[in-house]
């Protein structure tokens, strides 16, 4: 016997169903890149303390604050970490990853600098060479903080 033909409603039902994902599933990419610095990795403590009394004596113990993160995130330079968007967005809320205004202003600036080595020089390009120049404090402002960023 010849097997069951499948219609066009239930392959487009299948199609749907694996389509969906969630929030949680989503991953970024995070990565440790000083570019003005001599750091090997970036160490964040991700626990919470919290005290108990034992027999009249307070013990401290620690759990881990963001579900599915060690207690202390060692990403080492260059390595890529991903991370779900709502580890992400409690990462970005304790301060270990560039806030999003800081990741459009490091994007902009990585943007507006001209190339290197052109094909062609233009009179433009010289007249506008030393418009591109930034201070030490601006590219520590801009480039370099001690913070995870988005690859």
């Amino acid at each position: 016997m010849a097997p069951k033909k499948k219609t066009k409603s239930e392959k487009s039902e299948e199609k749907t169903e694996k389509k969906t994902t969630k929030k949680s599933e989503k991953k970024i990419k995070l990565t440790f890149s000083p570019i003005m610095g001599a750091a090997s990795q970036f160490t964040a403590l991700l626990r919470e303390k919290s005290i108990k009394e034992d027999f009249g004596r307070e013990v401290a113990s620690y759990s881990p604050a963001i579900k599915g993160l060690p207690m202390k995130l060692v990403v080492q330079k260059g390595e890529v970490l991903e991370v779900t968007e709502k580890q992400f967005e409690e990462l970005q809320a304790r301060g270990f990853v560039e806030s999003n205004e800081e990741y459009k202003a490091r994007q902009d600036f990585i943007s507006n600098l001209s190339a290197q080595h052109p094909e062609t020089l233009t009179w433009e390009m010289i007249v506008a060479e030393g418009s591109n120049f930034a201070t030490l404090r601006d590219s520590q402002k801009i480039i370099y903080n001690d913070k995870l960023i988005r690859v």
